[in-house]
């Protein structure tokens, strides 16, 4: 028997077998992919998280330090940073190097074997695969659920599903003269989201957008328009839909179980971005299962300090990135385009790209410096009477101090 098996191979995953395999438990990884590490994602990832959990630089496709936002009368604002706030990567390689530490460090991997049961009994967790080999039946004395939005497994525990999601879909393209990330927005584009396109490799980009229904009828058309600007030449591969939580899971543990990663909703409500917070949400996970697995208690009561220490860490954000999110739905074009075209001829943007207080990885200052704006706040506050209590935002809450030594497989919809 196992002291932990791990379900899914993504960065939370990963992560917390690292963790754990390097401070002597024994430790199983299953993922129903083969190749780790294998998620539809932008690749776009903040320099806090690569100073936390450091990337080989030849996974680097470019560093960012700008962007292009282009609103629904087509107006666009050109954000830059005196430096670099963050990177476009290999997200396949980087996701798979946590694994090979992992590996280096004593953890078993199990790819291509997709659990489909769980069983809690009173001094185990019985892990039930299916593969290519058939099926087998694994043994642990704890788990972390790291398999992603849209597995049944959270339900089988009882732990329901995030209360609200959205559909990302994206494809690689070639492109034409793209050397920064473009953000599009607009009824027509992505609406109540964005849309994007984000430079890889020279020559190439990935394009797609999020939005709640309709994903590749909206995703036809944005590609149509940015071929007819000269934009993007071609599609190299098919786009491919996934699911994005919004909200996290009201409870993520129960006995003998931690969730961890997209599959606890642990993702920015206004980017539907998750590998630094999975990865952060992974290192409170291992702490609490360590000195649980260590005192052999294993029960929901011990295992509930997981929850409130990743919630003090980051509920703030989520809950104000979400209540952001949802006034940016309720905006109409104009509205949009006003707050653009407002934030642009104050100089506002500017002043915010260049503010640093203002982070790439949490975004409850920005959309407090928003809110708070004279003519900014003003406009949404007429949109929404209700905005009036977002001005309020807290700072945001400082990163864990103790560091570490050293996605959760998404589920297409």
């Amino acid at each position: 028997m196992q002291d932990v098996i791990v379900v899914g191979a993504g960065p939370a995953g990963n992560n917390a077998a690292l963790l754990l395999a390097s401070s002597g438990f024994s430790v199983t990884v299953i993922d129903s992919r083969v190749n780790i590490g294998d998620k539809l994602c932008t690749g776009l990832v903040g320099e806090e998280c690569f100073r936390r959990y450091p990337i080989d630089p030849l996974m680097v496709h470019r560093e960012v330090n700008s962007a292009c936002v282009i609103s629904p009368s087509s107006e666009l604002v050109r954000f830059e940073t005196p430096m670099p706030v963050a990177k476009v990567v290999d997200r396949v390689a980087y996701v798979a190097s946590f694994a090979e530490k992992a590996t280096a460090n004593g953890a078993e991997y199990q790819l291509g074997n997709r659990v489909v049961r769980l069983e809690q009994s009173k001094d185990r967790i019985r892990v039930f695969t299916d593969g290519q080999n058939g099926t087998s039946q694994l043994e642990s004395r704890a788990l972390v659920l790291a398999s992603g939005f849209g597995s049944q497994l959270n339900r089988q525990l009882g732990l329901g599903e995030p209360a609200d999601y959205v559909v990302g879909i994206q494809a690689t393209v070639r492109t034409e003269g793209i050397e920064e990330v473009e953000v599009h927005l607009g009824r027509d584009v992505a609406p109540g989201f964005f849309a994007w396109l984000v430079p890889t490799k020279p020559g190439y980009a990935l394009a797609g957008l999020m939005v709640r229904k309709n994903a590749p009828e909206m995703f036809s058309r944005f590609m149509a328009a940015r071929k007819s600007e000269g934009k993007v030449r071609e599609e190299v591969e098919k786009p491919i839909c996934w699911g994005i939580p919004l909200r996290p899971l009201k409870k993520t543990f129960t006995d003998r179980v931690l969730v961890v990663g997209d599959a606890a909703g642990q993702v920015k409500p206004t980017t539907g971005g998750g590998i630094f917070y999975s990865l952060l949400a992974s290192e409170i996970a291992f702490g609490a299962l360590k000195q649980s697995l260590d005192e052999d208690q294993l029960s929901a009561n011990r295992l509930g300090a997981y929850q409130k220490e990743w919630k003090n860490l980051l509920s703030t954000e989520l809950e104000v990135g979400y209540s952001a999110r949802r006034v940016f739905e309720y905006l109409g074009d104009s509205h949009v385009s006003s707050l653009i075209s407002q934030a642009s001829s104050s100089g506002f943007a500017a002043e915010l790209a260049a503010s640093p207080e203002v982070s790439f990885d949490w975004h409850s200052s920005m959309i407090g410096k928003i809110t708070r704006h004279p003519t900014l706040g003003g406009v949404l506050k007429l949109v929404n009477p209700l905005l009036s209590r977002m001005a309020k935002v807290p700072e945001p809450v400082e990163i864990l101090a103790s560091e570490s030594s050293m996605s959760e497989s998404g589920t297409p919809v």
